[in-house]
């Protein structure tokens, strides 16, 4: 079957970057573009874009499959030694406390978070991991919502537990994180390639403060042999930098260049807290220098740290370093849209500097550049020969005002609620907003209960026992 996408400014690909085609066409054929220019070749169906933005899928390179339930405690305000631990407040349970969440929840967490950054413009999502769950399951969530997924199960050296004073501490794992290693690669070996290609593997050691050096080298032999990326949780907290500095006497960045893992095809989660950070008294080494010599990669999530009062140190200074940028939401709404926005003006404030981190830079790192991070250079772009993932987001809202330069504009003012078409291998999976697949409200009545649960039940599995109100107060009381 071929699809015409008719009338719409295209953001085309030269060869060499992306170039906008007014009033443009693009064709699609089985999972692949096939031409994009000005014609109006023949086609079966035809979208008509008029007055819209057609863009290259985005690329998402940080989503975990689970719903906001930690997201919404992750500034917790009773945490005096905090040291911008994110995930700690809600991943480093009680030991005795620790339970695992029920299956339901987990099934709905992965189905709502996946659906929801794609429906926010992500064709491509990377996930390194939600809840431990059933994993051919995940796999049919995949093919239900339509997406391309990159993941395996995370697996670590060590877990994180807090203490009855509110304390982390790190345990190590009686097998060194082997059997979750082993669980990763029989993922990848079953199921990479599955539902028509969208179903990628990646390796995910969880995180960089997390796995020894021997897990570090065996992933890395890993993924050589199975010819996939690796994703690690890297720099991205004060906690784990601590923790790396006291075992290993260097700086994350450096200690994954030792331990054989920084190399092409190898995502850094955040890589925040590097050497000449404000917040760190570390001025030794040049991290950005040996991941850009390494061919690493980093999947930049501004939004989710600018919730914690930080911000990467910057956008621009990474990119002039030679680091290869893409963009990850993390954090809810998984809005990668929205991300770009963020992505700019946090490194202006940062660099104070209001040319800088212009709209090119955010969008290439949102497509061609995350493609690049995962080594496919048929996705994030559209040509001939290029996945045929498309978002279509409709700017003609009272937001936007006439835009003279619509990628600009997409920056600014854009969000994910304007994505209006999705397609992903050439098949329709949003359509005028709405999923032609799922049925949304069914989802989101799901999570809700789901999230609600989890609330209520939260001071069973806090360190002191506190209530969700407690942790982040409410914005204003409630009337009884």
């Amino acid at each position: 079957m071929k699809v015409r996408i008719d009338g719409g400014t295209v953001v085309g690909w030269s060869g060499a970057h992306h170039e906008l085609v007014p009033e443009g066409s693009v064709l699609i054929e089985g999972d692949s573009v096939s031409y994009v220019g000005a014609e109006r070749k023949a086609a079966d169906k035809i979208i008509d874009a008029a007055g819209k933005l057609v863009c290259p899928g985005f690329i998402n390179l940080h989503v975990h499959s689970q719903l906001n339930v930690g997201d919404y405690l992750i500034t917790d305000s009773g945490k005096r030694d905090y040291l911008s631990a994110n995930y700690l407040v809600f991943g480093a349970p009680v030991k005795k406390k620790a339970a695992p969440p029920p299956p339901e929840s987990v099934a709905i967490g992965r189905k709502y978070a996946l659906f929801s950054a794609l429906k926010n413009g992500a064709t491509t999502i990377l996930d390194p991991g939600g809840g431990p769950g059933d994993l051919d399951q995940y796999v049919e969530i995949v093919g239900e919502i339509g997406a391309r997924l990159f993941f395996s199960p995370p697996y670590r050296s060590s877990d994180i537990f807090t203490d009855a004073e509110g304390r982390h501490y790190y345990e190590a794992r009686p097998d060194g994180g082997r059997q979750g290693l082993q669980k990763a690669v029989e993922f990848i070996r079953r199921y990479n390639g599955a539902k028509n290609g969208r179903m990628q593997g990646i390796l995910n050691p969880a995180q960089a403060e997390t796995c020894e050096p021997a897990l570090l080298k065996e992933s890395a032999a890993a993924a050589k042999e199975l010819g996939v990326p690796i994703h690690i949780h890297a720099a991205g907290n004060l906690r784990e930098l601590v923790e790396i500095l006291y075992r290993h006497r260097k700086p994350a960045i450096e200690y994954l260049a030792e331990s054989g893992i920084l190399r092409p095809g190898t995502v850094l989660g955040h890589t925040v807290f590097v050497a000449g950070h404000s917040r760190m008294d570390f001025p030794f080494g040049d991290e950005l220098k040996l991941i850009a010599g390494a061919g690493a990669s980093v999947g930049h999530c501004p939004h989710k740290y600018a919730k914690m009062a930080m911000a990467a140190e910057s956008f621009d200074r990474y990119v002039e370093a030679g680091v290869n940028m893409g963009l990850g939401t993390d954090t809810y709404p998984l809005d990668i849209i929205s991300e770009m926005r963020y992505a700019s003006l946090i490194s202006r404030l940062v660099d104070r500097k209001y040319y800088g981190a212009r709209p090119e830079r955010v969008f290439n790192a949102a497509t061609v550049w995350g493609a690049g991070a995962l080594g496919r250079d048929d996705l994030g772009r559209l040509a001939p020969g290029a996945k045929a993932d498309v978002v279509i987001v409709d700017l003609r809202t009272t937001r936007y005002g006439p835009a003279r330069d619509p990628v600009t504009a997409l920056v600014e003012y854009g969000s994910g609620a304007d994505v209006d078409t999705v397609l992903v291998n050439g098949e329709i999976v949003i359509e005028k907003g709405r999923s032609t697949r799922i049925d949304e409200g069914e989802l989101y009545a799901r999570a809700e209960n789901a999230a609600k649960r989890a609330w209520d039940n939260w001071p069973k599995r806090d360190w002191a026992g506190r209530s969700v109100e407690e942790i982040i107060p409410p914005a204003f009381p409630t009337r009884r």
